[in-house]
């Protein structure tokens, strides 16, 4: 589980609560409670997004959402460092096709496949082509994603204005075919209370566009972002070290290389470890 996004959402909740909570209570009142507007802010994102997108992208939508409640994997930048240096060793001592006997036991698939091509590529170019293109794949593919959230971000609130706007309507009509001028002289009161509770139940709708758009969807399309420039950044410190191996450099050097790509705390420390 992805603790920051938990406590976020609950501790987000917890705010919204305390806000709507009557003084001295945690008790909000049944106003906020609305399954109508509900359904009109999530049914109407949900119906834009089918629209705007194939029904397998929307599918696509929702395994994608998992990603920001459940960690997708760490990333050990040293650890793969090492194991290009050792690969660089290895390729060096034996030559690029030993390293076709270690490919089976690898976890990462862009590095499996990366090294699998440096075999088999004798022009470094074309190999940075196709390491770039896979790269460039992948980022598309979490962009789609993200761009989902961010428009499900953009269509919350304007559907909660929506269902306000009806709310709006339903309530003047109401209150115009139920009100005489006489009626409205003898219970001018009794009508305000009633036009004012109305139009508390028609702003709901806006509470719940706005509350979704920026505790869940915009939050989750930000969560979603964070995490692929992470992994956009380890497999660049991938793509540099295949490089270096097919280039044959000494694997000090390549190592040097790679951990420019980590923070100056990290290279430190791993420059200590080897010394």
């Amino acid at each position: 589980m992805d603790i920051a996004t938990i406590i976020g959402l609950i501790f987000g909740l917890f705010l919204v609560f305390f806000g709507m909570s009557e003084p001295g209570t945690f008790t909000p009142p049944d106003t906020f409670f609305n399954l109508r507007g509900l359904a009109i802010v999530l049914g109407g994102t949900f119906a834009a997004t089918l629209v705007n997108y194939p029904l397998k992208s929307f599918i696509g939508m929702l395994k994608v959402s998992l990603q920001a409640f459940f960690n997708g994997g760490t990333f050990d930048h040293l650890k793969v460092i090492d194991e290009l240096a050792q690969y660089s060793d290895e390729a060096r001592k034996k030559g690029l096709p030993s390293l076709e006997n270690l490919l089976d036991g690898m976890d990462n698939h862009y590095l499996q496949m990366g090294l699998e091509n440096a075999i088999l590529e004798k022009d470094p170019k074309k190999l940075e082509n196709f390491l770039d293109n896979e790269l460039n794949s992948m980022i598309d593919r979490h962009s789609n994603g993200q761009e989902i959230f961010y428009n499900m971000g953009s269509y919350a609130p304007a559907f909660g204005l929506l269902g306000t706007v009806m709310g709006l309507i339903l309530m003047m009509t109401r209150q115009a075919a139920t009100s005489t001028v006489d009626s409205y002289a003898a219970g001018a009161q009794d009508s305000m209370s009633a036009l004012l509770q109305g139009m508390g139940i028609a702003l709901v709708t806006t509470f719940y566009g706005v509350l979704l758009a920026n505790l869940l969807f915009i939050p989750i399309a930000g969560k979603l972002k964070t995490r692929s420039d992470a992994e956009v950044h380890f497999l660049n410190i991938i793509k540099a070290g295949i490089l270096s191996i097919h280039s044959k450099e000494h694997p000090l050097i390549m190592r040097e290389k790679l951990l420019t790509f980590v923070d100056k705390d990290t290279r430190k420390a791993a420059r200590q470890t080897t010394t």
